[in-house]
């Protein structure tokens, strides 16, 4: 089976939705993984690869002067992301409020301008949260305030996925003593239930596709649950976060967290890539590549190697490794109809 048809045949199954419903009562946790997962070597190389770009993060021009700045930076940095080949791009405005008008004003800025080139592109943006007002009050904002922006984006055309987080997870480094911190920086990412059926609800009303963030082995049941359900949004993709052993989150970037992680979605029909925080890249440690010998993607970009080469450089890296194993990056139309994003603005004509 060729490339194409691969994607026309995953598109026809209905993606996640088609398939959740009829998993197994043992699914997800039957058994160990097994890292000859796939007994045919052409079954891998005929799976496209998602090559994500996370663009800033919380990386500055001071951090390092490569992240774009301005909005004009961001978008010029989105558009140069996509014309070196990524699948999906996501940014972060860094500038959090609890007015989510506001919250989403910078981002329909960045994005509005790349649709005319571009017009079918993935893009999201992140959830809207200042880490220093977490530190304080050692709490979030209500989820309305975290995810209210994405519904509006959503709604009103900028973007055709959203962030979707289903868990709480802790920031921090650990100090000296071992101890996760420091005190001034520390705080808690979380949503709570009903912040999780807002994001549900938001991809429902709109079309719009999910990228599901994995910090934690939890975060993953959640994921199955939802599959087993059948309410995981059309158009998800997962991203499963390992980081440093510096980093007070996330597994190791070893082979084993890898299968553990994949021995949970045995038998459920998602589309998945690694993401790693560190000061090195995802492809300097064992992820980017035994994400795509098991069928699976990786993410690269400022957000998670902050002191890293350019975007676009670590774009075409990360093609050069996807081609060295024999598989092909997938963007534009091919993609959507991939990932079956139903988001009516960017649905490719049939």
């Amino acid at each position: 089976m060729n490339r194409r048809d691969f994607i026309k045949a995953a598109a026809g199954t209905g993606a996640v939705l088609a398939t959740a419903s009829t998993v197994s009562a043992e699914g997800g946790f039957g058994h160990l993984f097994d890292k000859n997962w796939f007994s045919d070597k052409d079954d891998v190389e005929n799976i496209p690869v998602i090559l994500e770009c996370a663009i800033n993060g919380s990386t500055t021009k001071k951090k390092n002067p490569l992240a774009p700045g301005t909005i004009a930076e961001h978008t010029e940095e989105v558009l140069n992301s996509l014309d070196a080949g990524a699948t999906i791009i996501h940014t972060h405005s860094n500038l959090p409020t609890e007015d989510v008008q506001k919250a989403a004003k910078p981002y329909r800025e960045i994005y509005q301008p790349i649709w005319k080139k571009h017009p079918h592109a993935i893009v999201y943006a992140t959830a809207n949260f200042d880490a220093s007002v977490y530190n304080k009050t050692r709490k979030p904002w209500p989820g309305k305030v975290q995810c209210g922006h994405q519904r509006l984006l959503a709604e009103d055309g900028t973007v055709n996925m959203v962030l979707f987080d289903t868990g709480v997870v802790p920031i921090g480094v650990y100090d000296k003593e071992g101890v996760p911190g420091p005190d001034a920086g520390f705080w808690w990412y979380g949503f709570w239930p009903d912040d999780i059926r807002y994001i549900m609800k938001t991809c429902k009303d709109t079309g719009a596709g999910a990228s599901i963030s994995v910090f934690e082995p939890g975060w993953m049941k959640n994921v199955v649950a939802m599959a087993k359900a059948g309410t995981i949004p059309r158009g998800s993709k997962l991203n499963i976060y390992f980081a440093s052993e510096k980093l007070a989150v996330c597994a190791p970037p070893t082979r084993e967290a890898l299968d553990f992680y994949l021995s949970m979605i045995d038998g459920l029909d998602l589309k998945w890539a690694v993401g790693y925080m560190g000061p090195e890249s995802v492809m300097d440690t064992p992820l980017a590549r035994l994400s795509l010998e098991h069928g699976g993607s990786f993410r690269v970009g400022l957000e998670d190697w902050p002191n890293g080469t350019s975007n676009v450089d670590q774009i075409k890296r990360a093609k050069e490794i996807i081609a060295s194993v024999g598989r092909e990056v997938i963007t534009g139309a091919d993609a959507i109809k991939y990932l079956d994003i139903p988001y009516a603005k960017t649905l490719p004509k049939s």
